[in-house]
């Protein structure tokens, strides 16, 4: 237990929000600065003609974290925001014409559908590799995500062999399976947020197994409705969030943080800090002799995950009646998401774009059996370009770089007294339950006032 600090988070993402939610809850008087004119980095919605689109995930697996965070920082999830699971986790659809709705948070209904979509044996083989993932996520839940510490463990040789780390998810996936198609299925989230198979070690196939066991989980009335919820905790708990508020410095004195100076000129105090962006800014622009710290060379060689490019649509007419989340597989991998919100008569679309940008969008739709050409009234594009400068870096954290890659991560504690990292590019990673999870373990570092 600690006496209660002045604490200053930098940056108002999911990670943030959660972060200062449960250092309030613990009794500490917390500040969040965003240099954005809204919270939630990623995750938030954007608004054109009537029509609204989650700007980033429109899912997540591992509804307890969130659950916990809630639980923890004040009152339950349910009194804020109405989370259902998904029958249907995403439709995959391959250039011979096959497809298969893969169900989330069912062992069996998985096994019957990956039959019936791509042909008998197909189920046993999916099912197989996803089962073979169960110790996997054993290993990680208690040795690397619990612990408040858990980031450190992943640098212990014993565990990297338990976990077969130097093996690649490639060559999983090409010992597990003979159809391409199912290869195709366990490595697209991994291409979608800007990684190779081949660079991407073997143990984060536990995501397969993650999904399929826990479920994939949206929220009704769009994703961004989750910042909002923050956001409301956040005024709940007491805590200071001010927007347009860039960081310029972090402040030092014997070696320790004393607080962050604005754009404004104007200083804040602080007993304790902790950031919520890009380490490289932290250390290379924020914080004085960051770049000579020990540490700083590793994940500075580390690359950052090029964001996709994003289309958002608003739809009149008949539509194809698609599910709320359709792979499209190819040069280039598609995404679509329907979950947007549209006035009466009208469909909001969302279509996430990896590989070649020389054809336009909908042509490709067209080239992959869906024509919504006549169909647009409204059309946002986004390049990745547009998602940095939105976000102030990659939400998708770190492009996985061989087994070594956790490494590359900068630490939690990482290495200034006082000083505090979360985030994408941070233990344990960069999606919604991760980056939660690196949340609680800030805050239990911290301790309660």
């Amino acid at each position: 237990m600690v006496h209660m600090a002045e604490v200053v988070v930098v940056g108002a993402g999911i990670g943030g929000l959660a972060v200062a939610a449960r250092l309030a809850k613990q009794g500490h008087r917390v500040t969040v600065c965003e240099r954005a004119a809204a919270a939630g980095g990623a995750v938030r919605t954007l608004e054109a003609d009537g029509f609204r689109w989650d700007a980033g995930p429109t899912s997540t697996t591992l509804p307890a974290v969130l659950r916990d965070l809630f639980r923890k920082s004040g009152r339950p999830i349910e009194r804020y925001l109405d989370m259902r699971m998904r029958t249907v986790a995403r439709r995959h659809v391959f250039s011979d014409g096959s497809s298969v709705d893969l169900p989330s948070g069912s062992r069996a209904a998985q096994t019957d559908a990956v039959d019936a979509g791509l042909g008998p044996g197909c189920g046993a083989s999916w099912t197989a590799y996803v089962d073979a993932q169960a110790e996997t996520w054993d290993i990680l839940r208690e040795r690397v995500l619990d612990p408040p510490d858990g980031g450190d463990a992943l640098g212990d040789r014993v565990l990297a062999r338990r976990l077969k780390a130097r093996t690649s998810l490639a060559a999983v996936q090409k010992k597990a399976f003979k159809d391409t198609r199912l290869r195709l299925i366990a490595e697209h989230p991994f291409v979608l947020a800007g990684s190779q198979p081949r660079d991407v070690p073997s143990f984060a196939a536990v995501d397969a197994y993650v999904e399929r066991t826990f479920g994939l989980w949206t929220v009704d009335g769009g994703f961004g409705q989750l910042t909002n919820a923050l956001v409301d905790r956040l005024t709940e708990r007491g805590v200071a969030l001010h927007l347009d508020t860039e960081v310029t410095a972090l402040t030092t004195a014997g070696g320790g943080v004393t607080g962050v100076e604005v754009h404004t000129g104007d200083r804040l105090p602080a007993d304790i800090v902790v950031t919520d962006i890009d380490p490289r800014k932290v250390f290379g622009a924020l914080l004085e002799g960051g770049r000579r710290l020990p540490g700083y060379r590793v994940f500075r060689s580390a690359t950052p995950a090029i964001p996709v490019g994003v289309t958002h649509l608003g739809l009149e007419g008949e539509l194809v009646d698609l599910p709320e989340e359709v792979v499209l597989h190819g040069e280039p991998l598609l995404v679509v998401r329907t979950t947007g919100s549209a006035p009466p008569g009208r469909r909001a679309w969302t279509v996430l774009r990896r590989g070649s940008t020389q054809e336009d969008v909908l042509i490709t739709l067209v080239r992959r059996g869906i024509d919504v050409r006549r169909h647009v009234v409204t059309r946002v594009d986004r390049s990745p370009v547009d998602l940095i400068n939105e976000t102030n870096g990659s939400s998708y954290g770190l492009a996985w770089a061989g087994w070594r890659g956790h490494v590359q991560r900068a630490g939690q504690t990482h290495p200034v007294p006082g000083l505090y990292l979360l985030g994408a590019s941070m233990h344990p990673g960069s999606s919604i339950p991760y980056v939660g999870w690196g949340a609680a373990q800030v805050a239990a570092r911290i301790g309660k006032a």
